[in-house]
């Protein structure tokens, strides 16, 4: 019998056995069941997420592994107003939150990433991290602006990934294995392992080890093969924990990441998903070393974080493009990343809290994209680019509690300073189906440029608890984005394009003020947060697409408005709760140059931003249930809704899209086996038409699985 059979058998089963559930009892003698408080350090501090004043969101690592979620790609659904943006393959993935949408392949990214405490970022490209999320403490996401304690990038917001640490005097583990088959594609497995293993009495090593080959699912046209595009990936982490007293921690981790793909997730056709290339490889590795040193100092906590980074991502591709022809776009990236974080926060519980810190960042990424256009007369040249960037900041914020502890204000604020740098060796070629010259036009460009700006970036805060179990909250905040320098070559040729138009190939600082109202309720049974934002995002940096190859520009001034709304609700039903999370918003562009427009009308002022979605929800139910024979039921099911989606390279839209996930696992003792479905709507999509070509949700997948601790 096929997976597809037994999971829809299981099913079934399931609906008709459960379908009497009866709602529990209200007698006295039972209680409202208390939804579980979550701590999170989105505030650089143990909270608990309920007191944050801030538009927080946090996903445990239980959770993700009750909903099979392994990677950003799956998580970035629940998370309201969050959307993929682009995608080539695994490790070159770009996402926006809120709508704060701008680039598909170049430029910074609007979203902060952290792993753990390290700043992961690669100058230049958007980029989010290759992550496998076993063995995962949390994700914390915040929505909106956090430039004032998280930095670089985090225009719209920011995504932490907290993984276990080690437990000192502790030997434990656990194993999980799955096997699925995709819908007219290949079969795939995964594995994981993680051990915690006690060094000494005051040390302990966690070593964590996942791999995935996951069975290809598009033709490759050309080669008339079936299922041409698997991926193959490791992931491993090591962490070492060392507390020699009481009032010292040191704690080293080391990430190693490494995935190949046949092609890649951009398709040519997308139903039946069909790739029209004669070579297609992608890879992507990282490794990372961290040192975290804490001290407590009594009043207050000191705090270091020291990170090194070396990253590659490639996407190598060659075939046919409806409307230009044949193209081989070569598209080789190397950086390194250096950044230093010291921080002191204070550990008062008294009327004032408090963190000062500085920070220190010295990256650069080598490469760029070939492009050649034989069909279409046109070639481009920038795989011996060199982009570095130097920076450091200062932050702090304080907060002051009212004697009668409902009311916080909260002032911070961040200085920053960067010096970036392009070392530029490239060409362009117009060749004679362009130009009708026999011989090529050759332009080539070699020299260095150089940009130097800073910015301060403050944050206001103002929180009022009427209740223990409720807060309103109101927040002014900055968030900045390092000003991107482009080719001179590609500059100016797209100025051409766009009919003598003057642009710098290096862009000033992109700002965005940010201002939100929100409220959290803890009702017992029920949590609700709510959030409504307005942002004014000013020269905004997007990347556009005048002359066939991407440059980034301050485009236009972009409003953004829109509502956030989260609410988890224990039932009534016993061991049933349901999870709602969504966003809508109103992305506008303003005082957009008449040359662009006239290139691009879909750029026009009053226009949706290209690459955002108009509203995003998702709906969760998860019911927990004992069975005979000391086992027990999780089952859960998640729907998810995106809006369309219009591409900033050509204007077409990707329609909304909608994708339902369930998994139904039996758990006893230390043993828990699994079916689990994806994309069961079958939703063919296209997510997003990035590049001339198409991406699409994953094939309907249908799977088991079997994980046991120890």
């Amino acid at each position: 019998m096929s997976l597809n059979k037994i999971f829809y058998s299981f099913l079934i089963l399931f609906i008709v056995n459960y379908s009497t559930i009866t709602f529990a009892q209200t007698s006295s003698e039972t209680t409202a069941v208390e939804l579980e408080e979550i701590v999170v350090t989105a505030q650089r501090r143990e909270q608990n997420i309920s007191d944050v004043s801030q538009a927080v969101q946090a996903l445990s690592g239980e959770d993700l592994d009750e909903l099979n979620i392994t990677n950003f790609e799956e998580m970035i659904t629940l998370i309201p107003g969050a959307i993929q943006n682009s995608t080539i393959s695994h490790g070159s993935n770009v996402y926006s939150i809120r709508g704060v949408a701008a680039s598909e392949t170049d430029g910074d990214a609007t979203v902060g990433y952290y792993l753990d405490n390290f700043a992961f970022s690669i100058p230049g490209r958007p980029y989010a991290p290759v992550t496998d999320l076993y063995d995962t403490e949390r994700v914390e996401v915040l929505r909106g602006p956090s430039g004032t304690l998280y930095g670089l990038g985090s225009l719209g917001g920011t995504i932490k990934v907290i993984t276990k640490d080690p437990v000192i005097g502790e030997f434990e583990g656990s194993f999980k294995a799955t096997v699925s088959e995709i819908d007219d594609g290949d079969s795939s497995y995964t594995g994981d392992i993680v051990i915690n293993a006690p060094i000494s009495d005051n040390a302990a090593i966690r070593a964590v080890l996942s791999i995935k080959d996951i069975g290809g699912w598009a033709e490759i046209i050309p080669s008339d093969q079936t299922d041409g595009n698997p991926y193959e990936a490791l992931t491993g982490r090591l962490k070492l924990l060392v507390e020699p007293n009481e009032k010292t921690s040191v704690k080293f981790t080391y990430w190693r990441q490494d995935s190949e793909q046949e092609y890649a997730n951009r398709l040519t056709y997308p139903s039946p998903p069909a790739i029209d290339n004669v070579f297609g490889e992608t890879f992507s590795d990282y490794t990372i070393y961290i040192l975290d040193v804490a001290y407590d100092l009594g009043f207050a906590m000191l705090e270091s974080t020291t990170g090194y980074m070396e990253n590659t991502v490639i996407s190598n591709n060659g075939g046919f493009i409806p409307g230009i022809g044949n193209f081989s776009s070569l598209w080789p990236l190397e950086s390194e990343n250096f950044n230093e974080d010291i921080r002191l926060t204070s550990k008062s519980e008294g009327a004032w809290s408090w963190i000062i810190g500085a920070f220190y960042q010295d990256g650069e990424t080598f490469g760029g994209q070939d492009v050649l256009l034989p069909d279409f007369g046109f070639n481009s040249i920038n795989a011996s680019n060199l982009l570095s960037s130097e920076s450091w900041a200062i932050y702090g914020e304080a907060s002051r509690t009212s004697e009668d502890e409902k009311w916080v204000l909260t002032i911070g604020g961040r200085y920053y300073e960067e010096k970036r740098g392009f070392n530029e060796n490239s060409s362009v070629e117009l060749l004679t189906p362009l130009t009708g010259a026999p011989d090529p036009i050759v332009t080539n460009t070699v020299g260095t440029d150089s940009a130097t700006n800073d910015t301060f970036n403050p944050r206001l805060n103002v929180a009022y608890y009427p209740s223990e179990d409720s807060m309103l909250y109101f927040e002014a905040a900055k968030g900045f984005r390092s000003g991107s320098i482009t080719s001179t070559a590609i500059m100016t040729a797209s100025n051409a394009t766009l009919g003598g138009t003057n642009y710098d190939n290096a862009s000033e600082p992109d700002t965005l003020w940010n201002y939100t109202i929100g409220g959290k309720w803890n009702l017992g049974s029920v949590s609700i947060d709510l959030a409504a934002f307005f942002y004014d995002w000013g020269d905004a940096q997007v990347e556009i697409s005048p002359a066939l190859q991407t440059i980034v520009i301050p485009v236009a001034d972009i409003e953004g408005r829109g509502i956030d709304l989260t609410i988890a609700w224990d039932t009534p039903i016993d061991g049933l709760s349901l999870y709602f999370s969504g966003n809508t918003n109103e992305v506008e562009l303003d005082n957009v140059d008449e040359a662009i427009v006239t290139k691009l009308p879909f750029m026009g002022d009053g226009s949706q931003l290209p690459g955002t979605a108009k509203s995003t929800y998702s709906i969760r139910a998860n019911l927990i249930r004992p069975l005979n024979n000391d086992m027990t039921l999780n089952a859960n099911a998640l729907f998810v809704q995106r809006d369309s989606v219009q591409s900033v390279f050509d204007g077409r839209i990707a329609p909304s899209i909608e994708l339902l996930n369930a998994n139904i696992g039996i758990s006893k003792d230390n043993w828990k086996f699994g079916l689990f479905g994806r994309n069961l709507t079958e939703e063919e999509g296209p997510m997003s038409m990035v590049g001339g070509q198409h991406s699409i949700p994953f094939p309907r997948t249908i799977g088991l699985s079997l994980e046991t601790n120890f």
